[in-house]
């Protein structure tokens, strides 16, 4: 933006509006990859030359199509591509077309080294016990698995079992990922899930005897939802010890029931301001410690979560003793997201698969790369998209920003930068860029301040420019000191 000015209006327009969820997928939105008919060899051509420069390493997402059906239709709320489900043959079909989608990248990831494994959805617990085993075998028909590699799988309470959280961990999966969402009855009930909260504590209970180290995701900001409601979920789930609590603002947009039904019934932002103030101060009182706007982990847990999936999406860009490292992230499967970075000299793609169940499968009977649709990642590009990444951690480290791209993060966004500082929400000094106090709720506002004018350039189909400094060649040398991935 041109000004400081500029800024603090940006803000006094948008603070008040209900934000939407980019954690994501970062910079620019999906509704922004616009570039179809993909050429696949050649991306994936592109990814092999970027990788002799900064080898990479992949972070495996693989998706799962179905969830249970609910009324209101997905939940009242969610946003991401589902169908519903209905049985067991349409697992062993997608398992077939899972494997087939594989057979088409094996070749281009020969050699390649995981870094850890995520199986989402829909909802990854549908499948039957015996299912695990093949879903994993799937896996290795494209990758060595290295030991001790971090698996994760996540699913909803009323489908978890302790024959298949054992068959899970007999399989090699090694953390669970429980969308709780919330656990009052009448919440519940709100979004035609059928669950029940004795559900949600005998599937830890099940973890914590099999030494699984679990997760839980609950929601603040329902339809009708008191503080009170909330703060008795969050006690409720912090007393079972559980390892990371995620705890974030719902999001409404788009045709679901909430937004077209219900959005009077919503919490103002202000009052989910109030909620995620109250709702972090109730978690640190618990032994949490905040990792990101919405992440909370126990650094005193006797099942000690990694959390390494997540962690590696928002640092795709690191540096170890032999020099500058990076990590993709494949999106295998149906409506799978993908990010193959690339370098910073010369970007690389951000792609989907197809989002509708039929089209997925008739690209794959036709030999096909499932891909939908895609962005060509610019310079400018990249280094937004890492910076919105970087900033899910809370802080920008200075000096590896600039040692990937030759530029200070401090100058090129200075006027936002300063903006923020004058409301206590941003941080600088020579080091780092720290996102505090309110700043972190509102941190989608501030990703958005940051990109205004790029996307103002995209929405005019201009192309992209340096932001306000010239773009020297990128300085890749190793520190001098190996970088230690920590949590920050």
């Amino acid at each position: 933006m041109r000004n400081v000015q500029a800024v603090h209006a940006f803000v006094e327009k948008h603070r008040r509006r209900r934000q939407s969820n980019k954690v994501l997928h970062g910079h620019p939105s999906p509704t922004h990859w616009l570039e179809r008919d993909i050429a696949m060899p050649e991306v994936l051509r592109a990814r092999a030359r970027a990788n002799q420069e900064i080898p990479k390493r992949v972070n495996l997402y693989v998706g799962t199509p179905y969830c249970l059906p609910t009324e209101p239709d997905r939940c009242g709320f969610c946003l991401f591509p589902s169908e519903i489900y209905t049985g067991r043959r349409q697992l062993d079909e997608y398992l077939e077309y899972l494997e087939r989608e594989g057979d088409m990248f094996r070749d281009h990831f020969a050699g390649t080294e995981l870094a850890s494994i995520y199986f989402g959805g829909g909802t990854s617990n549908l499948y039957k016990t015996d299912q695990y085993p093949r879903l994993m075998e799937i896996v290795r028909g494209v990758f060595d698995i290295p030991p001790q590699i971090e698996v994760t799988l996540e699913g909803i309470p009323q489908t978890f079992s302790h024959d298949k959280l054992l068959a899970m961990q007999q399989s090699g999966m090694t953390r669970i990922s429980m969308g709780v969402q919330v656990l009052d009855d009448e919440l519940i009930k709100a979004s035609g899930r059928k669950q029940r909260a004795d559900q949600v504590f005998q599937t830890l209970e099940w973890c914590a005897a099999l030494g699984l180290p679990a997760s839980v995701d609950l929601i603040f900001g329902w339809p009708k939802q008191t503080i009170e409601q909330m703060v008795r979920d969050l006690e409720t789930i912090a007393a079972t010890g559980v390892t990371h609590i995620t705890h974030y603002e719902l999001n409404v947009a788009g045709r679901t029931d909430f937004a077209r039904h219900r959005r009077g019934e919503l919490p103002s932002t202000e009052e989910n301001l109030e909620m995620y103030r109250i709702g972090k101060t109730v978690l640190e009182a618990r032994g949490y410690t905040q990792v990101t706007p919405y992440d909370f982990e126990r650094q005193d847990a006797n099942l000690p979560s990694s959390y390494l999936y997540e962690e590696l999406f928002r640092r795709p860009f690191q540096t170890d003793g032999n020099g500058p490292i990076g990590f993709d992230a494949w999106g295998w499967g149906y409506a799978g997201i993908s990010f193959f970075f690339g370098t910073p000299r010369s970007p690389g793609w951000a792609f989907m698969n197809q989002v509708r169940i039929d089209e997925y499968f008739r690209c794959i009977r036709e030999h096909r790369f499932p891909v939908m649709r895609g962005f060509h990642y610019t310079p400018p590009d990249l280094r937004l998209h890492l910076l919105f990444q970087e900033l899910q951690g809370l802080g920008v480290d200075r000096a590896a920003y600039r040692r990937f791209f030759g530029l200070d993060v401090v100058e090129e966004h200075e006027t936002v930068w300063t903006a923020f500082g004058d409301l206590g929400w941003v941080r600088v000094s020579d080091d780092r860029v720290t996102v505090l106090g309110d700043g972190v709720f509102y941190l989608p506002l501030i990703q958005n301040a940051l990109a205004y004018d790029r996307l103002m350039q995209m929405r005019k189909k201009q192309p992209a420019t340096t932001v306000s400094v010239p773009e020297p060649m990128p300085v890749l040398a190793a520190p001098a000191t190996p970088a230690v991935q920590t949590r920050e």
